[in-house]
């Protein structure tokens, strides 16, 4: 059998060898073309990680992340510092806002019954004095109630006359018409 295979045509051997030759080369072609398209990849890979690389050339890739691990905890604890101070400032506004609407509340509850309307007449029912030294007042809190003040100069002598106002009205005195008219004025104020 070994004499079979050593008396072939050398042409034969010529058309083996030539096939595996061609063979050869088209597989060492595709190999180069595969390897330029790695170089290229590898290329476009480094580019990207000069973000990521330090600038140091002499610092390892374990010492950046070290480095970048150290200062992440240091954000992430004035991270948490300033979420706690703001919290504590969220409690202390709160508590803040809520005296002061106690304050505002108790203030509006005391100025319900404090003077809110005033108004003055003058006036002179008396021919002889010269001017309007009478007057009249009216003092009234938030729900007219308060009191009329009326005060009337003459020659001879001057007189106060002060008069309690319930809910707009005189219950226990009959009102003067210079009364009726303060009064009038402060409630429509």
């Amino acid at each position: 059998m070994d004499s079979y295979i050593l008396n072939l045509d050398p042409q034969l051997y010529f058309n083996i060898a030539s096939i595996i030759l061609a063979i050869l080369v088209v597989l060492s072609i595709v190999q180069f073309i595969f390897i330029i398209c790695l170089i290229i990849s590898l290329s476009k890979v480094k580019k990207r990680l000069k973000n990521f690389l330090p600038s140091n050339k002499n610092m390892d890739m374990e010492d950046m992340l070290v480095t970048y691990n150290k200062n992440v905890k240091e954000v992430l604890l004035k991270e948490q510092e300033i979420l706690d101070k703001i919290e504590s400032n969220r409690q202390s506004l709160s508590n803040d806002i809520e005296s002061t609407n106690k304050l505002i509340y108790l203030t509006n509850k005391k100025l319900k019954n404090a003077v809110q309307k005033v108004s003055i007449i003058r006036y002179n029912p008396f021919d002889e004095v010269g001017g309007d030294l009478c007057y009249a007042i009216a003092l009234l809190d938030e729900s007219n109630n308060g009191i009329v003040i009326n005060s009337i100069y003459s020659r001879e002598a001057c007189y106060s006359y002060a008069k309690e106002i319930i809910n707009g009205e005189s219950p226990k005195h009959k009102l003067a018409k210079e009364e009726i008219e303060a009064l009038n004025i402060a409630m429509n104020k």
